[in-house]
């Protein structure tokens, strides 16, 4: 991956319109870096080796700081003359310019120097962008000390302190992701460091290890279908082992600096793929003792689907919202942005609410566990309980947040590509984020209630479900990703209600429904997966 910037020292005499006059005569982003500023190198690639988009600010979390960042987004900033409110963290002093925003990154640096206010040229510049309403992406500085400063003895003390930090372990512990549930944070990835610093050691690649989990997880739901403790029991710890080491390929990502696309939809569908062939291992299992639970297995994939797409969705949809910031008077002093005081949580409520929502460290823990304790059944029985809570709580949550948004869509796209279905271009529904989740719903039930009608063969019927719920899955990840499938191959899926014509006819005749398995199996898994890894090879291309 090839990424082109230049670089320029700003000095305290520097002018927007030479810097802007910089930018516009370049190809290439611009890296704008104060004179007076000291951070290490790690914290620099931030900025130069992530395959930005956007312009990106490179902040210090800092309480009462004149800097303000929400999400991943600067949406205020300060200067000698500007205030912003509810500030949060502190600009270090670098910034990159994108030439993806290049038409209004001119403008608004023209704007501001016409403006005739006068304080630090790069300060002016971040400050420009935010009220423009320019996106400005937050590149956090932590684990590590930083100055800016014209105190030439201070400079030179805080360098002092990061040449004696061993590189590779501030890169490392870079690598963690800081808002992973509390499983994640506080067990898993205490053990995926050890195997990244190895992975680096031994230069395997993010993609490679996302593979080797996936392998793991695919001997995890093999041992599960056999149906015995010490099998299960080996099943259990090989999903630990797996999700351990998918810990492992975004750690290595973000350490290696090599992100892509595909890696990024590989370690996603690839977890989709475990976590719902554990739930065919077990009801296998199950199965060889005489257990029916292929209803609850498939019941549990449903419910999965559903609340993982809408996960996705809202997260997005509300990214945008929240971030659609109003143009703001360069002149004017203060943003004013006024900050609602919230009760501030303590440690044990933040992660008792990061418990709740049941992500995958928990879910795939509760897996394990209950699979050991009582078996098949007692997953069966204790999983759609633990989701139900959490999907309550969450969609409570959620609800309650789009109900104070305007009546209008925005984003349309990202819903639409995933409707497989019907659209309505002149929908307003704010709720649209919940619309893929509620026909992947109603999609489910229908194929449950007519599996259990007609009595089909139980392992065929889940895995039609499967291979219809992973070309949702599909549809999804492109959707994140601004892509959509070409129309041959949505015309090839038949759509929601295609498919269930179809299904309906094969029961209508006793015909067995295996080579619907087969046909969806091999479009959505196989050639949809194959469709999508070539087109995004010659992209990279």
């Amino acid at each position: 991956m090839k990424i082109d910037f230049r670089t320029i020292t700003v000095n305290d005499s520097a002018k927007i319109s030479e810097i802007a006059e910089a930018f516009a005569d370049s190809k290439t982003d611009l890296i704008l870096i104060d004179e007076n500023s000291v951070f290490s190198q790690p914290h620099l690639e931030l900025l130069t080796d992530y395959p930005r988009k956007t312009a990106t600010a490179l902040v210090a979390p800092l309480y009462n700081g004149e800097t303000r960042v929400i999400g991943d987004r600067v949406v205020g900033a300060g200067s000698s003359f500007h205030t912003a409110g509810g500030g949060n963290s502190t600009f270090v002093g670098a910034l990159r310019l994108s030439q993806n925003q290049r038409k209004d990154v001119i403008a608004a640096l023209d704007k501001m120097e016409k403006s005739g206010v006068n304080a630090h040229s790069l300060d002016l510049i971040l400050v420009a962008l935010v009220r423009a309403g320019v996106y400005v992406a937050s590149a956090q500085l932590t684990f590590a000390p930083f100055a800016r400063s014209k105190d030439s003895d201070l400079r030179a003390k805080t360098k002092s302190e990061i040449d004696s930090i061993n590189d590779g372990r501030l890169r490392l512990k870079m690598a963690n992701r800081a808002n992973d549930g509390f499983f994640s944070v506080f067990v898993l990835r205490k053990f995926s460091k050890l195997f990244t610093w190895a992975a680096v050691r031994l230069k395997v690649t993010p993609n490679q290890i996302t593979l080797i989990s996936f392998a793991i997880g695919l001997l995890s739901a093999y041992e599960f279908s056999r149906g015995d403790f010490w099998s299960i029991f080996t099943g259990a710890f090989l999903l630990q082992l797996s999700i351990i080491v998918d810990c492992v390929d975004g750690e290595l990502a973000r350490y290696t600096r090599r992100f892509s696309q595909l890696g990024a939809w590989l370690d996603a569908i690839t977890d989709r793929i475990k976590e719902y062939l554990v739930f065919f291992g077990l009801a296998y299992g199950a199965a060889r003792d005489g257990r029916d639970l292929w209803i609850p297995a498939m019941a549990m994939m449903v419910f999965q689907a559903v609340r993982h797409l809408s996960d996705y969705n809202f997260a997005r949809i509300n990214k945008v919202r929240s971030t659609d910031l109003p143009i703001i008077d360069f002149k004017l002093t203060n943003d004013g942005f006024v900050p609602i005081k919230i009760a501030k949580k303590s440690r044990l409520q933040y992660w008792a609410k990061k418990v709740i929502q049941f992500p995958i460290g928990e879910r795939w823990l509760a897996i394990s566990a209950s699979a050991v304790i009582g078996g098949a059944a007692f997953t069966f029985t204790i999983m759609p309980i633990l989701a139900a809570i959490s999907i309550v709580v969450v969609f409570r949550a959620r609800i309650q947040v789009s109900r104070s948004w305007p009546k209008e869509r925005v984003n349309k796209k990202l819903i639409d590509d995933q409707l497989d279905t019907f659209k309505n271009p002149k929908s307003t529904n704010r709720f649209d984020w919940l619309e893929p989740s509620i026909l992947r719903a109603g999609e489910g039930a229908v194929v449950i209630c007519l599996t259990l009608i007609a009595d089909l063969n139980r392992p065929t019927a889940f895995l039609l479900l499967f291979a219809i719920i992973y070309g949702h899955y599909d549809n999804l990840y492109r959707a994140l990703q601004g892509e959509h499938k070409p129309r041959w191959l949505a015309y090839a899926g038949i759509f929601i209600l295609g498919r269930l014509a179809i299904l309906g006819l094969f029961i209508t005749f006793s015909w067995s429904i295996a080579p619907l398995v087969w046909y969806f199996g091999v479009l959505f898994l196989v050639v949809s997966s194959i469709q999508w890894i070539a087109g995004e090879k010659s992209r990279i291309v």
